[in-house]
């Protein structure tokens, strides 16, 4: 009882004294005992189940009744007449939608026509659908997650990792590090394959390719170069400028692609169906739908506000998904499929080969793959980057170091190396390594973090337990619900091993 009456705390001074400013100050914290003991002796809750979750294990029955509409404050400082003055700086959906929207939006779509063609515009567009589905739920649950185990952090800083510790134990949370370093490694081996490609080719057009160099791997080594060399001696100010300039550039790209494509589009080649094939493209959608990275991050802008995060995470995907609809429409409409004939990827055909849809539409989908591609680049060097320098501080305070000084800081050189060199090898080990790397991370680390990770997490907060939480399930359904969760994505995986091994 005791430790209820605690938790129940907690959480009573979570939700009316955390502070979060932003900007130039840290975390502003302030606990009243007061008010502390008005809210957790509140009126007792209706008897009442969701999702097989009682209404005695809410922490604040007033904040999931709507009569508190956040958990938290975030507050800014501006100076105003050159004296400091606080303000409270909530997170609007608008914002936020854009950030889910921005992260989904990545270089995985480059990859749908390729696995899509096959099987047509029908039965893609309909699994893509799905696959949204899906995505969206899970992004749904680890919002869930994160809103629970404040309960035991008392802390909106939290990160996925975070919560595997918290709801897996310290083997879950290897076992998510794991994943999370080979979905990054494997995702940035397609980035350097891809990305140096269409350097390659570009480059090959109008000058001879020195040292006798293959137009990919010449244009892979300028890749890592520029952009990873970059990165390493950039400030941050400086990253999230040209980052900007870049994300500018998608959007003026995949309209202008777009725009010109229809014209292009012939209604025949969507009229190609083969429902059959569709299930191989299945690893490559889920990589295009990822959002799952920056859901702890709008959570904590939104002061854990469930109904706006929901708001956010369902309209911050669909944005993204009519995008790759569309995107799917048009070049499977420009390039038509033919039975027993080995296409491979039919972007790389139309861009080179201008006779198709004109020099402007094929240098718009140049512009609009390199583009993707060093956005999606940039945000996975930074998040390997931080994940690393964190296991290696973790590291130096496991062991007993008396002293402290500037070389135990880990080497931002070596980590560069480690985050470069591997994915630059592994790009030339094979030319197809781009759609390879995307189907392995797709089938094996997207399906595993983000499919079923939460729902085993959701799981052992709903029902391996009585902590006190703080939100009824945020993805209805249930048991039933977590459960098929996690057969889509273990079906996935032994189908992926399967074909591999010949037995389908």
């Amino acid at each position: 009882m005791a430790a209820l009456a605690a938790s129940k705390a907690i959480m009573a001074a979570l939700c009316l004294c955390i502070c979060q400013a932003k900007s130039l100050v840290s975390p502003l914290r302030a606990y009243n005992v007061q008010n502390r003991r008005v809210l957790t002796r509140a009126i007792k809750p209706e008897v009442e189940e969701r999702g097989g979750v009682e209404a005695s294990r809410l922490a604040i029955p007033q904040f999931q009744k709507g009569s508190i509409d956040r958990l938290w404050s975030n507050l800014a400082i501006i100076e105003e007449n050159k004296e400091p003055k606080v303000l409270h700086a909530p997170g609007d959906v608008l914002g936020a939608s854009a950030l889910v929207a921005g992260t989904t939006v990545g270089a995985g779509v480059l990859a749908l026509p390729a696995v899509t063609l096959s099987s047509g515009m029908l039965p893609s567009s309909l699994i893509l659908g799905l696959c949204w589905l899906y995505m969206s739920g899970t992004g749904l649950l680890f919002a869930e997650i994160y809103l629970n185990a404040l309960v035991k952090t008392a802390s909106p800083d939290q990160s996925i990792l975070t919560l595997t510790k918290l709801t897996l134990g310290d083997t879950g949370s290897k076992i998510s590090g794991a994943i999370y370093v080979f979905i990054h490694y494997a995702l940035l081996v397609a980035y350097t394959a891809q990305g140096g490609a269409i350097i390659g080719e570009t480059l090959n057009k109008f000058i001879d390719i020195p040292l006798n160099l293959s137009p990919g791997l010449f244009g892979s080594l300028l890749f890592t170069t520029i952009a990873g060399g970059g990165l390493y001696i950039g400030s941050q100010k400086q990253i999230e400028n040209v980052n900007n300039v870049l994300v500018l550039g998608v959007i003026a790209s995949f309209i202008t692609l777009v725009a010109l494509g229809t014209r292009t589009m012939s209604g025949e080649n969507l009229l190609h169906s083969d429902f059959n094939s569709v299930v191989g493209a299945v690893p490559t959608m889920f990589v295009s739908l990822v959002h799952h990275n920056v859901v702890p991050s709008i959570c904590n802008q939104l002061e854990g506000n469930v109904q706006k995060v929901r708001k956010v995470i369902i309209g911050g995907t669909l944005i993204p998904f009519i995008m790759f609809l569309l995107w799917n429409a048009v070049i499977l409409g420009t390039v038509p499929f033919q039975e027993g004939v080995e296409i491979g990827d039919p972007l790389s055909i139309l861009r080179n080969d201008p006779r198709i849809g004109g020099p402007l539409f094929s240098g718009a989908i140049s512009a609009f793959s390199e583009l993707a591609i060093l956005t999606s680049f940039i945000g996975f060097i930074i998040g390997l980057r931080d994940f690393y320098v964190d296991a290696f501080k973790g590291l130096k305070r496991n062991e007993e170091v008396k002293e402290v000084n500037s070389d135990d800081e880990p080497s931002m050189a070596a980590i560069f190396s480690l985050l470069l060199i591997p994915p630059l090898i592994a790009s030339q080990l094979n030319p197809q390594m781009f759609f390879a790397a995307i189907d392995y991370a797709g089938t094996y680390g997207i399906s595993l973090l983000f499919g079923v990770m939460p729902a085993v997490m959701a799981w052992n907060q709903r029902y391996s337990g009585k902590d006190l939480l703080v939100t009824y399930p945020v993805l209805p359904g249930g048991r039933g619900t977590l459960a098929a969760i996690i057969g889509i994505a273990l079906g996935l995986i032994a189908l992926e091993v399967a074909e591999k091994l010949g037995v389908v």
